[in-house]
């Protein structure tokens, strides 16, 4: 089987707000919730983790604007979060894949 993954700039293709968001969610619907959030076309990864916020993931919407809807509306509907911690990307320094060197 071969597998191609692209990795493309958003910002290339308009969509210029990026963050990373930390949810806490209740035991009893952290599988609903990260079953609902892999199906936002919003989230580029999501994943349970441990401790206080026991899911990560990343966001990637049009503008300001679009992440706060997004965070309002659609994770706010979301039965057991709890609570959402937001912090914007300002600048990416590296991301995707490993740095090849001769």
């Amino acid at each position: 089987m071969l597998y191609f993954d692209v990795e493309i700039e958003p910002a290339l293709v308009g969509y210029h707000a990026e963050a990373m968001m930390w949810l806490t969610v209740a035991p009893a619907a952290l599988t609903a919730t990260t079953r609902a959030l892999a199906g936002h076309s919003q989230i580029a990864y999501a994943a349970a983790t441990t401790g206080p916020a026991n899911v990560a993931a990343a966001v990637i919407c049009r503008d300001l604007g679009d992440l706060y809807e997004y965070i309002a509306t659609d994770i706010g509907a979301l039965d057991g979060v709890t609570s959402v911690e937001t912090a914007p990307v300002v600048r990416r320094v590296k991301a995707g894949g490993a740095l090849l060197v001769p």
